[in-house]
């Protein structure tokens, strides 16, 4: 019996096939019978020398959730729950984790980016990443974050976001900050006063920038730029105590007539 060409590319075509699946079926189990020798942790933080979390508090939150994975087979570690337990803390972003073939564990771990310290009216504190979600505050580490406090009945919860209200207040004014270096760099504090005015304090001067809303941010710190140098910046940081920029396309300035710092 003759095989034309074509039954030839068809044989063997199907014989790949068989072949493919084999390897597969052996690599797959293969991989669910590999023990686990090593766990390595990576953590990605935005924030240049600045991390909520450490390799050993994930290595321990692991234990705590699953065990001591070191030592098992891959087919008993179930790295979809080893990353829903990772996940759920509000500190974390994303993360991956996955067995490589010389039988390390390996958890890639993104944090949230915070981009202001909140300091509600009773003087609980978190931080605040760029979707307004709460996160929690390190003890004995500062981001080199705004701080944001004032006359703000925001209840700390962590893992769930500001409520509506404080975000239309306070986000776009924060993500505005954060996304241009030189105002990140300027403003080291936001206050809430009674009135709901945000009151913004550089790191340089004695004076104080404010503002009633947030509409039109980016004309009314351009209009802002703009006074700071061609005006304030020949007449001297301390030279007026308040700057509002409340209103469209106008600045209005209060002197300081006297040496008496602001609180």
């Amino acid at each position: 019996m003759v095989f034309s060409r074509r039954q030839w590319m068809v044989s063997i075509l199907i014989i790949m096939v068989v072949l493919l699946l084999f390897v597969w079926s052996r690599m797959n189990f293969t991989g669910n019978s590999r023990i686990i020798s090593n766990v390595e942790i990576e953590i990605e933080n935005p924030i240049k020398d600045f991390q909520f979390l450490n390799n050993q508090e994930v290595s321990e939150r692991i234990q705590t959730a699953i065990g001591n994975p070191i030592g098992k087979a891959t087919s008993e570690v179930s790295l979809t729950q080893l990353e829903e337990v990772i996940n759920a803390y509000p500190e974390v972003k994303s993360v991956r984790a996955y067995v490589s073939f010389n039988g390390r564990l390996h958890i890639r771990i993104k944090e949230r980016r915070a981009i202001a310290q909140l300091i509600n009216i009773k003087g609980d504190v978190c931080y605040l990443d760029s979707s307004m979600r709460m996160i929690p505050a390190k003890k004995h580490q500062q981001a080199p974050v705004i701080i944001l406090n004032g006359h703000i009945n925001q209840k700390i919860a962590l893992g769930k976001k500001i409520n509506t209200q404080w975000q239309a207040k306070l986000k776009d004014l924060l993500i505005f900050i954060n996304q241009n270096s030189f105002w990140e760099n300027h403003f080291e504090q936001c206050y809430v006063d009674k009135f709901s005015q945000l009151i913004l304090y550089p790191n340089i001067g004695r004076h104080s920038i404010v503002m009633n809303n947030v509409e039109n941010i980016d004309e009314k710190f351009e209009n802002l730029r703009l006074f700071y140098d061609k005006g304030l910046k020949h007449m001297g940081w301390d030279h007026y105590r308040s700057i509002n920029i409340s209103y469209r396309n106008q600045i209005v300035t209060t002197r300081n007539v006297s040496n008496t710092e602001h609180n």
